[in-house]
């Protein structure tokens, strides 16, 4: 039988594995399951594996740019400055920073949960609008690429 004391190591032995097991970078998503090696008969006699495809990156396609796919993860958006820090609805802002790769890639820019904004992206800055209708005060104003997700506080007056 188990003490209680062996039953407890043995519990935080068991989390600690899966733990490892979720964060290990061995382990790792995809959007699509890998093919399998699969066995193919040439005669009956002779037996050869075909090799496995490659796993390929993931990408995002803009409409009209067929055939001319972008790569669209890698590091989250770093948020360097946002000019002005405050506005009011209708108010144009400045973001400048790094990581938020091509436009395909940037997912959004918002004002606060809930609230999208409109936005155009230009090498390492994004103008957008201050939207209307929004909470007042101070928000988180939030960049998101396909890579994750990066926010500085902005005051919406």
């Amino acid at each position: 039988m188990y003490t209680r004391t062996g039953f407890r190591i043995m519990v935080a032995t068991g989390v600690l594995a899966l733990s490892m097991a979720v964060i290990s970078q061995a382990n790792t998503w995809a959007a699509e399951p890998v093919a399998k090696d699969k066995t193919v008969k040439r005669s009956a006699q002779t037996r050869t594996q075909a090799p496995a495809p490659k796993a390929a990156a993931t990408t995002s396609v803009m409409p009209g740019t067929t055939g001319k796919s972008t790569a669209c993860f890698g590091e989250a958006p770093q948020l360097d400055k946002v000019t002005p820090d405050e506005g009011k609805a209708g108010d144009k802002v400045t973001i400048t920073g790094s990581s938020f790769g091509t436009a395909a890639c940037l997912r959004g820019v918002s004002f606060g949960p809930g609230h999208p904004a409109q936005f155009q992206q230009k090498n390492n800055s994004i103008t957008t609008t201050v939207p209307s209708g929004g909470k007042k005060g101070l928000v988180l104003l939030t960049v998101t690429t396909a890579s994750g997700e990066n926010s500085k506080p902005f005051l919406v007056k």
